[in-house]
């Protein structure tokens, strides 16, 4: 999960290996969109989320740092804003990230044929931006790959900067990259709909989705190219269950990990060894 997902638990020795079931409490299939670009749904966040990180880390304050598998540095004279991919990040196909698949990023949001709503107002603050979403202009006039498209280096200009942008989730450029590599043959019409996005999606974070249950399941393994090393989870395991259902199957131990709504708390808050 992403650094700034998790919540403070006690501090204890990690152990190596093992299972984790995750309980997914909703009375719908969850959709599968597996693409940061053009999901929507808290569910589908949740099911994506081992398989899926930040480019940047951030600090108690979420002040962005150079700690995660990208560096930020803001030019307030040139209103530039550069990140940089550290070496060694990679897909979970074993290809280095590169400074493609970050700007490709902004070409599924801006593209209307993706029917992509993360595109907002304030990706507008990046010069030619709004040109490319309004099909003014087929290229990005603000987005500089200085050492090429299989460089490591995006530099974003803009119109002006603001404060908030030394911090995550500021919403004037995007925290996260698209494996062009992958994706580029898929038609932006159909990439929602595509096995790429929907069945064998590709991240760059600790797990991969390995087996899937369209709708139902989600089965995560360690992601052999992961940069910070292999995650001390053998696999984690996303499996749907109706809100109605959820508290037997709490009490039963059939999760370790689920999400419990205030009004089943009284059934479920004796449960032992969750």
């Amino acid at each position: 999960m992403r650094p700034n997902q998790l919540q403070a638990m006690p501090k204890k020795d990690a152990k190596r290996g093992g299972t984790v079931k995750a309980a997914l409490e909703t009375d719908s299939p969850f959709t599968g969109i597996f693409l940061d670009e053009l999901s929507m749904t808290a569910i589908d966040g949740n099911v994506s989320s081992p398989g899926e990180e930040s480019l940047f880390d951030v600090d108690d304050n979420y002040r962005i740092n150079n700690k995660g598998p990208a560096s930020l540095k803001i030019d307030t004279k040139n209103k530039t804003v550069t990140i940089t991919i550290k070496k060694g990040v990679k897909w979970s196909d074993g290809k280095q990230v590169t400074a493609k698949d970050m700007e490709y990023s902004y070409e599924i949001m801006a593209n209307k044929d993706t029917k992509s709503e993360r595109y907002t107002s304030q990706f507008d603050y990046i010069k030619g931006m709004s040109e490319f979403h309004e099909v003014k202009a087929k290229t990005f006039s603000g987005i500089e790959l200085p050492d090429g498209e299989n460089g490591i280096v995006m530099v974003l200009h803009y119109k002006e900067l603001k404060p908030g942008m030394y911090y995550s989730g500021n919403g004037y450029f995007w925290e996260s990259a698209a494996p062009y590599h992958y994706l580029k043959n898929v038609p932006f019409s159909k990439l929602e709909s595509s096995d790429e996005v929907r069945k064998k999606p590709m991240h760059f974070g600790p797990f991969e989705l390995t087996k899937l249950v369209r709708g139902q399941s989600a089965t995560w393994t360690p992601n052999k190219y992961y940069w910070r090393g292999k995650p001390k989870l053998d696999k984690i395991v996303y499996q749907v269950i109706s809100t109605k259902s959820a508290s037997q199957a709490i009490k039963s131990n059939k999760f370790d990990v689920a999400a419990v709504i205030n009004a089943q708390w009284k059934e479920v808050k004796d449960t032992k060894d969750v």
